[in-house]
């Protein structure tokens, strides 16, 4: 039997635990990835790699263009297959169960001597997205500031356009301008991911949330808090979702609701010498996900 070895990541409190061929050659994808490697104690993820045949043949799903890679995806009964590819060559394909707790990347056979990283983007974005709405957690086209007591989030702030498909000249999914969002035992955290640069650099890996709210021009400011079904309808609004996943949005919609219950939100009318853009954010559009429209 090969040897193996176990190499681990953890985003947003979900642990993901790899086993790779002890003879697969490595490499982080950058350092913002790498600053999330961990030591996988007790991962809720767990990922087999292997070299072997890759199936060249359409997966009959969803096809997204990001940046030079082709990404896929495709239902196999209630499971899931998505495969990478680039200059119309599959270089990579992945099996997983239907709540991502279990899989397995396959890898062509070609790449057994490159360094690689077989949880490249999209994959790793894919799997916690995932396991954070199982867990009731959202993710938010949004941005959080440092408060004294915690983190204000800002829904919506930046320049978000949504789009029927995915193009970006990046392979993140997620966009520069998106968070993930907990809701535990009555309490909502934000967390950073090495995805985006939405959080404040004053702010924790993770921070707890005293805020969540949408800001818009006024000629008269205002603060108003919503009640909780608003809350929730707006939350979904600003909420990232795969447009080819409607299990996963029927979750959102849950998630939504209890988050909505635990933590203020509010709609905030501000003049526009008070909307200073936040230093850190980048300008790199949002076009990974479209966020849904609907009420609740």
């Amino acid at each position: 039997m090969a040897r193996t070895r176990l190499r681990g990541l953890e985003i947003a409190g979900i642990q993901i635990g790899i086993e790779v061929p002890d003879t697969c050659p490595w490499q982080w994808p950058d350092e913002e990835v790498a600053r999330f490697a961990c030591l996988p104690r007790d991962p809720e993820v767990h990922v087999g790699v292997r070299f072997g045949d890759v199936d060249r043949q359409p997966l009959a799903g969803e096809c997204y263009t990001l940046g030079s890679w082709t990404f896929e995806v495709a239902r196999r009964g209630r499971d899931w297959v998505l495969g990478l590819s680039r200059g119309g060559r599959r270089e990579q394909v992945a099996l997983f169960d239907r709540d991502f707790r279990a899989g397995e990347v396959v890898l062509a056979r070609e790449l057994a001597s490159q360094a690689i990283y077989p949880l490249r983007g999209p994959l790793d974005e894919w799997i916690v997205l995932h396991r954070s709405v199982a867990a009731g957690g959202l993710c938010l086209n949004a941005t959080a500031a440092a408060e004294d007591d915690g983190a204000r989030v800002r829904l919506g702030h930046g320049d978000v356009q949504p789009i029927q498909r995915w193009s970006t000249p990046s392979t993140a999914i997620f966009g520069r301008n998106t968070l993930l969002l907990s809701g535990v035992a009555g309490q909502v955290r934000v967390h950073r991911t090495p995805w985006g640069d939405a959080m404040e650099p004053g702010l924790a890996s993770d921070a707890r949330v005293v805020d969540l709210c949408q800001v818009e021009e006024t000629a008269h400011p205002y603060c108003e808090r919503l009640d909780p079904e608003d809350a929730a309808e707006l939350l979904v609004t600003h909420a990232v979702v795969p447009l080819c996943d409607e299990g996963l949005f029927d979750r959102v919609l849950r998630n939504a609701q209890r988050i909505a219950q635990s933590t203020r939100v509010s709609r905030v009318g501000e003049s526009r010498t008070a909307r200073a853009p936040m230093a850190w954010q980048s300008s790199q559009l949002q076009s990974a996900f479209a966020p849904p429209r609907g009420a609740i």
